[in-house]
């Protein structure tokens, strides 16, 4: 007998269970959050996500039933529900808090979507110079990293969560120089892709520090592979001629 479709069959049940079972949980967190706010604290709201279900009863379970959560997830995103995005975005990395997709995304999804449902759905490029943008911009912005440091105990030393912090304050809340620091972090880090000590680099020029940015193009230099297309050593090359050149010219100056 051919099991596959008591499997599909076992697999809806447990979801059709699991949204019983998570239903007070949302609308706790939707009476939490308030309808006139839309988004309340999200460090405030953490605490309260053990009522209704108790997570460790869940065994190996965990990571489908995350998985579960985050596709139901997509369907209230589409409707652009603030309340219940939030409310599963954070359940899910409650009940399996290792993949790091859910803290990435859903850092994204408060960053750059929410503040679009706030102004009526017009793209962040389209407002963000007005005093109508700023204002939620950087509101999202504050939540989305309030939620990313919810990953710390889990992601402690993940050098895309550095960047995804960086990305936020740089290009969010317009603060350079914090996202230079973070870029550094992420760029010391174990397995921290190349292209964040690049853009580290270029930062540290961007807020005036060109010796620093030299010294440490210098250092990472010789580390490079040169068999690694990714390691783009040939640009880091060009970078460290290129600052030479510029500092040179203005002690001359």
């Amino acid at each position: 007998m051919n099991s596959k479709p008591l499997q599909i069959l076992a697999i809806l049940a447990f979801a059709i269970v699991m949204g019983i079972l998570t239903r007070p949980l949302d609308r706790s967190l939707r009476r939490d959050l308030g309808k006139e706010k839309e988004l309340s604290s999200i460090e405030s709201i953490g605490p309260g996500l053990g009522q209704g279900i108790s997570f460790a009863i869940l065994g190996g379970y965990r990571s489908l039933v995350a998985n579960l959560v985050w596709l139901s997830m997509n369907s209230v995103w589409e409707k652009k529900d603030f309340d219940s995005t939030y409310a599963r975005i954070r359940l899910a990395t409650s009940v399996d808090p290792r993949p790091e997709i859910f803290w990435l995304n859903g850092a994204r999804i408060i960053s750059n979507d929410m503040p679009t449902w706030r102004t009526g759905g017009r793209l962040a490029d389209q407002v963000s110079s007005t005093s109508e943008a700023r204002k939620p911009q950087r509101e999202f912005a504050e939540e989305a990293l309030a939620f990313l440091r919810q990953s710390e105990t889990t992601h402690k030393d993940n050098p895309k969560i550095y960047l995804e912090k960086a990305i936020i304050h740089w290009q969010k809340l317009n603060d350079l120089r914090t996202a230079t620091e973070l870029f550094g972090e992420a760029a010391r880090l174990p397995n921290a892709p190349y292209h964040a000590a690049r853009i580290y680099a270029d930062l540290l020029v961007k807020i005036g520090k060109r010796e620093e940015s030299l010294a440490f193009l210098r250092q990472l230099y010789p580390t490079l592979p040169d068999n690694d297309i990714m390691a783009r050593k040939h640009i880091v090359l060009g970078m460290i001629e290129d600052l030479e050149e510029e500092i040179s010219e203005n002690k001359k100056n």
